[in-house]
Parts: C-alpha cells; sequence; structure tokens
C-alpha cells in the first residue's frame, strides 16, 4: 500500500469520469483533516469498475476502508454499491475475539 496525500487523491479524481460514486468518494475525502493519509486503488474496466479508499490518521488514532464498486448495467444508470468499515475497530474486535477463544 502506497499512501499519498489529499492533494494527491484529488488530483487522481480529477482524471475519472465524473459519476455519483466519484461526487460520494469527494464528499468523503473532503472531510478529512490534511495529515490524513489516502490510499487510493481504482480498477477500471469496461465490466466493472472499483475503488477502494483506505484513510489513516495517527493523530485522530483512525483507520477507515471505503468500496466502492459498479458492473456495467449500474454503471450504466449512475449506480453503484458501497461497503464501509472501521479497520481499527476491526483489529479491536480480533484481539477481542482472540482472547475470549482461548480462554
Amino acid at each position: 500500500m502506497e499512501y499519498i496525500t489529499l492533494k494527491e487523491s484529488f488530483l487522481i479524481l480529477q482524471n475519472l469520469m465524473a459519476t455519483p460514486l466519484l461526487a460520494h468518494v469527494r464528499e468523503i475525502i473532503s472531510t478529512e483533516q490534511s495529515d490524513s493519509k489516502i490510499v487510493l486503488e481504482i480498477l477500471d474496466e469496461p465490466e466493472l469498475f472499483s475503488l477502494l479508499l483506505i484513510i489513516s490518521n495517527a493523530k485522530e488514532d483512525y483507520w477507515n476502508m471505503h468500496l466502492f464498486y459498479m458492473d456495467q448495467v449500474e454503471r450504466n444508470n449512475d449506480q453503484y454499491r458501497y461497503h464501509s468499515f472501521s479497520i481499527t475497530e476491526s483489529l479491536h474486535l480480533h484481539n477481542c475475539f482472540t482472547r475470549l477463544f482461548k480462554a
């Protein structure tokens, strides 16, 4: 994973076709603090568009993942699917379950 700055993430998004999905991504990124680190992975193929956005902020102690994707039909109808979860919280849950199952 290679981290980029907020400014770099906006530059990458400018090169993609404007869609409701990208507007959602921009909205998420625009709420971040300037010291946040971003991972942006994009797969753009005729039958599938997928965008993985990972945001990390050491000062605020969070690490979140957002997954956006749309197949060809969804793309043609300006629709997309979206999943979001906290990696930080998942790590805490993993540690909790590990302790519970050791007992």
